[in-house]
């Protein structure tokens, strides 16, 4: 009787199981449904037709792992309430814009960028490229705001003419980075934390042993920040005619011309030349339905592209007839293992260029990097593929985005050119290594740990304080990971192990400082790197193939339903508050790294721009 009883309370749990899979899956089934219903009935009433509406919702991205039509949905579903995470596609954007410059039916582009969240200055650079050839072909841009922010500013300076809201606001106060700094609160939780780095600049622990920025990391700081507020003056003092003075004076000044029109900003931003028009929100409508001729218009996200660039799938093209240019991207922390929404997995990427390796079409990688770094041994496992490519005579040349520091850059050494923005925050060539340990905060509430091990080496626990012989060890291999560094850059940039030793030491650098290191061939964009890398496979007529960064089915299905599920607390809390997501970033830090060794390269002084 027990038996049959234990029989059947496992088949009912097992029935329970299967019943509760097979919700989930109708209920994806439903969505999935609902989803192309919407989409289908949507597409077919859009018009394709009048005013290009530049309305960029959230963050500029490489590359999502979310399709845009989930925003969508997640739109009508929640009342279009504003996401300012939502990720876009940079290179798609840009795409629909170069179709936008010679489509007939489309008579300019209207920037409307309230809710736009911004992305790094090298990804508005680029988008900002192609709103000029845009302007080239003869069509006009205007641009309407009720408060223009530095990143939004800096397209809309782009525009023939920029209007602003009677109460609106035009802030350009200057770029500042900024950390928070936890060795207080791991005090207070009696946490010890043991560090073990190489580099006088290596500041990617300060926050976990410090409760400010060294001094170390502020004179770095500010040799690449510095700089780049000046590219961004001078980008914008270049497409407004005006000088920098007007654009940003000193603090003193600014209030003393504030004063002059008692304080009210959108005047002051009129008076010096930084608007063209103060309107509301409907007198601007109306002057650009007069201007345009039409009342017809298309979001930027409901504009249709009529051809789409191949993917490469499992490594295989639908079309073999033309010789392949690739592009892979790194986004993210490098980690071992598989990618994530969040993360550049190794394993993933190694995979996606063997692939590549082993497809005969394939003549010259573009590699994509935006990533501070990370694993050590996952760098590696990159790097190490991208070398077996080379071997093939396959060149390699290397875009870097925003940010392509420490791990970044470890992968960028096995490449033949190198092209970087010239606001491109790269270098960090040093290394380190980080143990938390809770012996002082479990033996607080009465927890121990003991016990017997062969050798000082043997017994390694976060419940107990690492031995001074393992101290020696981990310090050992951090000395020999750094040297290894240095010699990849020494090796794959010509240089002495001692200059590459000299602007190494975890120094950061911006585009220019590191080409004139160096460290990087030339400025420019992906599409140079494109370019240069048709030149070095000899080709002259091929195709593109824009990667996208795999992560398995499950993942990506979840990625793409979360964003049409309701927010939590914490979620809202993480898109409304800056600064709840800058701790998020500090604290998973050590969740995300997971090398084998304990040893990372990788840039937190590479701070967010704000």
């Amino acid at each position: 009787m027990f038996v049959w009883h234990t029989i059947c309370t496992g088949l009912k749990y097992i029935w329970k199981t299967l019943n509760l899979i097979r919700i989930i899956f109708l209920n994806i089934v439903f969505f999935f449904c609902l989803f192309l219903l919407i989409g289908l009935s949507n597409s077919e009433n859009i018009p394709q037709s009048g005013v290009l509406i530049l309305d960029i919702e959230g963050v500029l991205v490489d590359t999502t792992n979310v399709d845009q039509d989930f925003y969508e949905l997640s739109k009508k579903l929640s009342g279009n309430k504003f996401d300012p995470s939502r990720e876009n596609s940079l290179f798609e954007l840009t795409k629909k814009i170069d179709q936008a410059t010679s489509d007939n039916a489309i008579k300019g582009i209207i920037l409307k960028l309230d809710k736009f969240n911004g992305g790094s200055l090298p990804s508005l650079e680029y988008l900002a490229k192609h709103l000029k050839q845009f302007k080239a072909a003869g069509k006009p841009i205007y641009a309407y705001g009720s408060k223009f922010n530095q990143k939004q500013y800096y397209l809309a300076s782009l525009a023939d003419k920029i209007y602003l809201s009677n109460i609106g606001s035009v802030e350009i106060f200057g770029f500042a980075a900024n950390n928070f700094y936890f060795k207080s609160l791991l005090d207070n939780l009696k946490v010890n934390t043991y560090v073990y780095r190489v580099g006088t600049y290596k500041s990617a622990v300060e926050p976990y042993i410090r409760d400010d920025m060294s001094e170390e990391a502020k004179l770095n700081t500010r040799r690449w920040l510095m700089p780049m507020w000046k590219n961004y003056l001078s980008d914008i003092s270049q497409q407004r005619d005006i000088p920098n003075d007007m654009l940003a004076p000193d603090s003193d000044t600014f209030l003393e011309r504030l004063k002059m029109v008692s304080g009210n900003l959108a005047e002051y931003a009129l008076e010096n030349k930084i608007i063209d028009s103060i309107k509301t929100n409907s007198e601007f409508e109306q002057e650009m339905k007069a201007f345009f001729n039409t009342n017809d218009s298309v979001s930027i996200y409901d504009y249709q592209l009529q051809t789409n660039e191949q993917q490469i799938i499992d490594g295989q093209s639908t079309m073999n007839h033309k010789p392949e240019i690739a592009i892979v991207f790194v986004n993210g922390t490098i980690v071992k293992g598989d990618s994530t929404n969040d993360t550049a997995g190794s394993e993933t990427i190694a995979q996606q260029i063997k692939k590549l390796t082993n497809n005969s079409n394939i003549r010259a990688v573009v590699l994509r990097i935006n990533s501070p770094g990370g694993s050590v041994d996952g760098s590696e496992e990159i790097r190490s593929e991208l070398a077996a490519l080379r071997e093939k005579d396959i060149p390699v040349v290397v875009s870097m985005g925003g940010l392509a520091a420490s791990g970044g850059y470890w992968i960028a050494t096995e490449s033949d050119y190198i092209y970087a923005s010239s606001n491109t925050i790269t270098g960090s060539i040093g290394i380190f290594g980080i143990l938390p340990n809770f012996e002082n905060s479990l033996s607080s509430i009465g927890v121990h740990t003991d016990g017997v091990a062969t050798s000082p080496l043997a017994s390694l626990s976060v419940t107990k304080a690492p031995s001074e012989q393992f101290n020696q060890l981990m310090q050992m291999t951090i000395n020999n990971g750094y040297d290894m560094f240095i010699s990849l850059v020494s090796q794959s940039r010509n240089m002495n192990y001692e200059a590459v030793d000299k602007i190494a030491q975890g120094q950061v650098w911006l585009g220019e400082q590191a080409k004139e290191n160096g460290l990087v061939d030339e400025i420019g964009d992906i599409d140079n790197a494109v370019l240069k890398a048709a030149t070095l496979a000899g080709i002259t007529d091929y195709t593109i193939y824009w990667q996208k960064q795999d992560i398995n089915y499950f993942n990506a299905m979840l990625n793409n339903y979360s964003a049409i599920l309701p927010k939590s607390l914490t979620q809202i809390l993480y898109n409304e508050l800056p600064m709840v997501k800058e701790v998020k970033q500090r604290m998973t830090l050590l969740e995300n790294l997971n090398d084998p060794q304990n040893r990372y390269i990788y840039c937190l002084n590479c701070a967010e721009v704000n």
